[in-house]
C-alpha cells in the first residue's frame, strides 16, 4: 500500500511540473551585459514568438523610494502567455520569470505588478509596449 502511495505521489509530482517550468532565454549571455535589458527582452521576445507564443516587451521607468535622491531611471521586461491556451501570464527579465496577474493590455499594471512580484522597492512611473 505504502508503496502505491509512493507511486501516485511522484506521478502526480512529473505531471504537476510540465506548467511549472517556464521557458528559457537562448540568448541568456545578453544578461551579463551592462544596461542589456531591452536587447535581452526583445530576444526572448523573438523567441517565444517563433513559437506562436504571445508575447510582448514592456518598457518601464521607475523612481528609487529607498533612496535620498529621487533618481529616474527605466527597465524593460517581457511579458508572456504561457503555457499556450492558458491564461496565465508571466514577466521575464535577468531575474527570471514571475507569474503575475494583470491584463495583458495594460503595459503600466504589468509592470507595477512585475516590481511587485520581484519584490522591488521601485516606484513604476509610466510604462509603454516596445513594437
Amino acid at each position: 500500500m505504502f508503496k502505491r502511495i509512493l507511486i501516485f505521489l511522484f506521478l502526480s509530482f512529473l505531471t504537476s511540473c510540465a506548467s511549472i517550468f517556464t521557458p528559457s532565454n537562448p540568448d541568456a549571455w545578453m544578461e551579463r551585459e551592462k544596461n542589456a535589458c531591452l536587447p535581452t527582452a526583445i530576444a526572448f521576445r523573438e523567441g517565444l514568438r517563433k513559437y506562436n507564443v504571445w508575447s510582448e516587451v514592456v518598457g518601464y521607468q521607475f523612481d528609487y523610494t529607498n533612496t535620498k535622491k529621487k533618481k529616474s531611471s527605466g527597465h524593460a521586461i517581457v511579458a508572456y502567455m504561457y503555457p499556450t491556451g492558458q491564461n496565465k501570464l508571466w514577466t521575464y527579465d535577468h531575474w527570471g520569470s514571475y507569474r503575475v496577474r494583470a491584463y495583458i493590455d495594460d503595459p503600466l499594471d504589468i509592470a507595477k505588478k512585475a516590481v511587485e512580484a520581484r519584490q522591488e522597492d521601485r516606484h513604476v512611473t509610466s510604462a509603454h509596449f516596445h513594437k
